[in-house]
């Protein structure tokens, strides 16, 4: 997959920042995909899930989480519903070959999946 690199001052990337924020996406990469109208409810899952199994990792050995608990409450409702609920098929789909060192560990009553993340060797 090709790859698209941007430099920019350190005034412009906080501009970029903020404008993403606005916007509750995942990163500036997702911000310039919907300003050139090219993210769909499936590239915003995408990069929901990318920066997800970016954070995963980051997560404390054995800590119980739902993919929605890796972004911020505000960050999370502001991706479409379509995209949420897209990612998490994704998200469960990635994981579960268990490449990236989280499993899937049960489900709650409203059938939210919960994920852990494998102690490190």
């Amino acid at each position: 997959m090709p790859t698209v690199k941007t430099r920019v001052d350190t005034k412009t990337y906080r501009s970029l920042v903020k404008m993403r924020k606005a916007a509750g996406l995942p990163n500036v990469s997702a911000l310039f995909l919907l300003k050139c109208d090219l993210l769909t409810d499936d590239g915003e899952a995408a990069e929901i899930v990318r920066t997800a199994l970016q954070r995963a990792k980051r997560k404390s050995d054995d800590d119980d989480y739902r993919l929605r608990d890796l972004f911020s409450k505000k960050t999370w409702e502001q991706f479409s519903k379509g995209a949420r609920l897209r990612a998490g098929r994704m998200f469960h789909q990635k994981i579960a070959a268990a490449l990236d060192g989280i499993r899937a560990t049960r489900k709650n009553a409203t059938n939210h999946q919960f994920y852990q993340t494998a102690a490190r060797q």
